[in-house]
């Protein structure tokens, strides 16, 4: 990290300051054993473009003696997280008014490694004794039963620069009442990638939809992904010239270069937005003891790294593979032959082609807008109070949806004709990151404060609060949603199932206590005691953290079933129950946290949807996201220190700390698949039992202690 300021005084009202940061996080892996030398004195025929280092992969899949599998891969690769930023700050001060300018200009860069299968251009190979009964004899004779290649040229390389502006003025109307307020403006554009290993769908084409790759790299892009979903005719594609124009009751599907498709580089919308903000400060009493503020702003959330990454390696992935037979003249192939005389791809059927994961063509970034109201109060004794009232609206979060979802219907997913789907020419899902889901918090939050004083500082808040949400997919037990949301979405027309609890407790109390032992010189007792005494009773200090909140919200579900027939069951989603009765027992234990009669499956039948012995039902469960609460936590965090003065220029530090120094079982998060069986008699642990505790969640695990000393000089 590297950071520079320069501040000017232009005059005695004017100031400004330009600063200038670089942050870099590179990282990987690396191996001294030079695998590109090696394996190209292999002579193994085919294996070529070995740009970075890395060993043909072996496994042995048969039922002969060798135990090693997956043998081979990539030995270096590299990882860089790097931001450049520019910042300048304007300040004029002009009678009763603060005015503040500024520009914020940052660049961002990441790079990470590509690949498709196995070990890619070194190539992959499998014997399981298809020639000899034996899989290692087979390895040992040069005959693999398979072979597969990629020719990856290069690793992800995406840039992308960022621009914002503001502009705002603090005003001291009179003394009492301040006003602050002003206005941001960002344009945020969407990552490129200096290699063209990018591509994006475009779901605003009807029934074919559309993929969009950079200008210049249709070289890149794989033909036998491009034939599985019947990709229109087009000169800079040659592999599709003799595909059909209509399949499956959907017309072929254009792909074109983003100049062609009339988008940016980044393959889909820039972001620009207007964000105005607003504040105050107001002294309704003459003594200054009360202070009331308020203020509303919107703010921006742009997303960063993983929304660009989604893209990448998308419509670019092809790996060749070569079957080996035994024919009338002996195997197809044999090393150092690894591939019979065909192209290595045979074309996939219509309708079974992957999209994972495309962004929304029309991208806008998320921004929150938010709200707040405090009443601020001198309590005296240097103790202040704040009580307070939270708000905020976040809207185009990103959601999980799957585009090629059917509407929900009562014939098995797998018999449905393929014309059911959105997108007929396509697979089960085209995976997405969408944006439009939105966020709801509100909070009532009660602060008491000390200043340090008397050889004590405390600072005590309690929060009530209720965040909901409708982007985290069928389940947000995995804790809180990031830019990329948590998962696939339940159903891709109503988002609202979807819509519920976030991870987020609903009470909270956190306290923070300072406290410095009254004993010693100066202090309450044995004031006057002896150099040698107060070195042993004098300077302690005690610090305490005391935890109190209640549990995470959670969700029920359970897998293998597909009730709704849209096929989301199906694609190793979870899918919610219906709730039958009541779901928390009187008293929750580690052994039943939550009732498993309180659940049942859609129908009654928990492989609904998997046959058409076993139809589904046409509806999703009715359990809702975050219905349920897990466990609380309680936990003291205790430390005690002192100092001892060695000379005039050293100090002695000791000090002993503890986490969760009662050692109190907070107990982890419960079973949430309600098709487990839970029968402690039994010795079955199922849907609302508990076999762990909260471990490293929120520090609250067991307790855990350490002493150190140090020489400060």
């Amino acid at each position: 990290m590297l950071v520079a300021s320069a501040t000017y005084t232009l005059s005695p009202t004017m100031l400004n300051e330009f600063r200038f940061g670089v942050t870099s996080d590179p990282w990987g892996q690396s191996n001294p054993f030079d695998g590109k030398s090696f394996t190209t004195g292999l002579g193994l025929q085919g294996i070529t473009n070995l740009w970075w280092n890395g060993l043909t992969e072996i496994s042995f899949s048969g039922n002969g003696q060798a135990t090693a599998t997956g043998l081979g891969g990539r030995f270096n690769s590299t990882h860089q997280s790097r931001q450049i930023e520019f910042l300048d700050n304007f300040t004029w001060v002009h009678s009763n008014h603060t005015f503040k300018f500024g520009l914020d200009m940052s660049m961002q860069h990441a790079i990470s490694p590509l690949g498709f299968f196995g070990a890619n251009n070194y190539g992959t190979f499998d014997f399981n004794g298809l020639f000899t009964g034996n899989d290692f004899a087979d390895f040992l004779l040069g005959l693999p039963n398979e072979s597969d290649v990629d020719n990856v040229t290069q690793d992800n390389n995406g840039n992308s620069h960022r621009w914002a502006l503001y502009a705002q003025d603090s005003f001291r109307v009179t003394p009492r009442l301040t006003l602050d307020y002003g206005i941001r403006w960002e344009y945020d554009p969407g990552y490129t990638d200096a290699s063209g290993n990018i591509a994006n769908f475009d779901n605003h084409v009807p029934r074919s939809g559309e993929v969009v790759y950079p200008d210049g790299y249709a070289g890149l892009l794989s033909p036998p992904f491009l034939q599985s979903f019947d990709a229109c005719p087009n000169p800079d594609i040659p592999a599709t010239a003799n595909d059909p124009l209509t399949m499956n009751d959907a017309p072929c599907t254009p792909v074109l270069s983003a100049s062609q498709a009339g988008f940016p580089e980044g393959l889909r919308a820039t972001s620009r937005r207007f964000m105005p903000r607003f504040g105050f400060a107001y002294t309704p009493f003459h003594n200054h003891k009360t202070v009331v503020r308020g203020s509303i702003g919107a703010y921006e959330a742009p997303t960063l790294g993983s929304i660009y990454y989604s893209l990448t390696g998308t419509a670019q992935a092809f790996t060749r593979e070569y079957l080996n037979s035994e024919g009338a003249n002996g195997p197809a192939f044999a090393w150092p032959q690894i591939q019979t005389g065909g192209s290595g791809y045979t074309t996939a059927a219509y309708g079974t082609a992957y999209f994972g994961t495309a962004n929304q063509i029309n991208w806008k970034e998320p921004y929150a807008v938010q709200w707040g109201l405090s009443v601020e109060h001198s309590l005296g004794f240097a103790t202040g109070i704040r009580v307070s009232y939270i708000g905020m609206k976040t809207s185009q979060l990103v959601w999980n949806p799957n585009w090629n979802q059917p509407l929900p219907s009562t014939t098995p997913y797998q018999l449905q004709p393929l014309s059911s789907r959105p997108f007929p020419n396509w697979g089960n899902e085209v995976k997405a990151r969408d944006v439009g889901a939105t966020a709801y918090y509100n909070a009532l939050e009660v602060e008491v404060h000390r200043r340090f004083g008397a050889g004590l500082t405390f600072d005590s808040t309690y929060s009530f609060s209720r965040d909901l949400a409708d982007d985290q997919g069928y389940s947000g037990n995995g804790g809180f949603c990031g830019e990329g949301s948590c998962s696939t979405a339940t159903d891709l027309y109503d988002r609202y199932l979807d819509y519920g609890n976030t991870y987020n407790p609903r009470h909270r109390w956190l306290t923070t206590v300072i406290y410095q032992l009254p004993f010693g010189a100066g202090q309450r007792f044995a004031k006057r005691s002896s150099r040698i005494v107060n070195g042993f009773i004098g300077g302690w200090q005690m610090s305490n953290i005391f935890e109190l909140q209640s549990g995470p919200f959670l969700t029920p579900y359970f897998s293998g079933a597909d009730p709704s027939g849209t096929g989301i069951g199906l694609e190793g989603v979870g899918t919610r129950p219906d709730v039958v009765g009541p779901v928390s027992p009187s008293s929750q234990t580690a052994n039943q946290w939550f009732l498993s009669s309180g659940f049942e499956c859609p129908g009654g039948n928990c492989k609904a949807g998997t046959s058409a012995a076993n139809p589904p039902i046409g509806n999703f469960g009715t359990a809702s996201v975050g219905s349920l609460e897990g466990p609380g936590t309680i936990d003291w965090d205790f430390g005690l220190s002192k100092s001892f003065h060695l000379t005039e220029h050293a100090t002695l530090n000791i000090e002993a700390s503890f986490v969760n120094v009662l050692n109190h079982v907070n107990l982890g998060t419960p079973d949430m698949r309600t098709t487990d069986v839970n029968d402690p008699a039994k010795g079955l642990c199922g849907f609302g039992c508990i076999t762990g505790a909260q471990g490293l969640y929120e520090f609250a695990g067991a307790r855990e202690g350490q002493v150190g000393a140090r020489i400060d000089f």
